[in-house]
């Protein structure tokens, strides 16, 4: 049996890779950059295809020359590389899950994941977004995940393929540096003893967050569990359901490191898709932990500081620290 992650060099496929190498998978990773340093540890263990997602014989032959039975797909272009780019974007988002999910039906594939984000949502929110609150997004990046959520329910209903999803909250770990994403680099910043320059959030900016490992874990999951369970198939999952706010954190940062220092100089452009979340407070996934048993290993801003100051100390050339 062989597994495919795409975007399988990435931040979260790359855990999610090394999840499955020390179970024994055998392990396909397709990515249109390959970042070996992310994978250096366990690529001579899996296979490495570089393709593009919106190449429908790419994909096509990545599934049916691996005799693929399992597809995670993360790749993907992110929010703000989306809105700069829209028409990439719908290339790689929309027409790269397409691509995917033709080949899973072609090829027979057993089953797939897909990983969406909680910016499928967006006007007029209520403060607890749950996996049927209404969906309204504002980004480019969150239109197109939420239309490839309901092309997999489409195939689920019509052809019959085993499709589930996730909508990840804010995914934070080291190294990230994604455009929007605020706590990461403070985080790194307070651990290694340099000033934080924050340009992305305003002391009362708030997010509901993940570790990275914790969100290779639940791709993981939601794909181990028998289809009988699968009942909502796109859930919302996070490690800290409640928003944190930057302040928050800053506090959580000063007092284990006492020299952290956090200077926000948000830019207001940047900021402005952040406006239409200051209303939320949870992030909610309780369908995800009822459903499918999802529970998250990092589950405090504490313990995620804690995961931070490990992984940078153990792998810094992993992190590109």
């Amino acid at each position: 049996m062989t597994k495919l992650i795409t975007g399988g060099t990435g931040y979260v496929g790359s855990e999610l890779a090394r999840l499955l190498v020390e179970q024994g998978e055998k392990v396909v990773l397709f990515d249109i950059t390959i970042n070996l340093f992310r994978i250096a540890d366990i690529a001579n263990e899996c296979k490495i295809l570089q393709g593009d997602l919106s190449n429908y014989s790419q994909v096509m032959n990545a599934v049916n020359e691996n005799g693929v039975t399992e597809i995670y797909h993360l790749g993907s272009m992110l929010t703000n590389a989306s809105d700069l780019n829209p028409w990439g974007s719908f290339q790689t988002n929309v027409i790269g899950t397409y691509n995917v999910l033709e080949a899973a039906r072609i090829f027979n594939v057993e089953k797939m994941m897909f990983t969406s984000t909680f910016g499928t949502f967006g006007l007029l929110l209520d403060e607890v977004l749950t996996d049927v609150s209404i969906q309204r997004p504002i980004t480019f990046y969150g239109c197109g995940k939420l239309y490839c959520e309901g092309l997999g329910r489409y195939y689920s209903r019509k052809f019959g393929l085993d499709f589930r999803s996730i909508r990840y909250a804010q995914m934070i770990g080291p190294g990230v540096r994604t455009q929007g994403h605020w706590a990461p680099a403070m985080i790194e910043d307070a651990i290694t003893g340099k000033v934080n320059e924050c340009i992305y959030a305003y002391p009362e900016t708030a997010i509901s967050m993940i570790y990275m490992r914790d969100a290779a874990r639940a791709a993981h999951m939601v794909l181990q569990v028998p289809r009988d369970n699968i009942k909502m198939m796109n859930y919302n999952v996070a490690g800290i359901p409640d928003f944190v706010t930057a302040a928050e954190l800053e506090a959580a940062l000063g007092n284990r490191y006492e020299n952290t220092k956090v200077i926000y100089k948000p830019d207001a452009s940047l900021e402005e898709i952040g406006n239409d979340f200051r209303t939320l407070k949870r992030f909610d996934d309780s369908y995800a932990r009822d459903e499918w048993g999802w529970y998250p290993e990092y589950d405090s801003v504490d313990r995620i500081i804690e995961a931070f100051e490990k992984d940078i100390g153990a792998y810094p050339e992993r992190y590109g620290i």
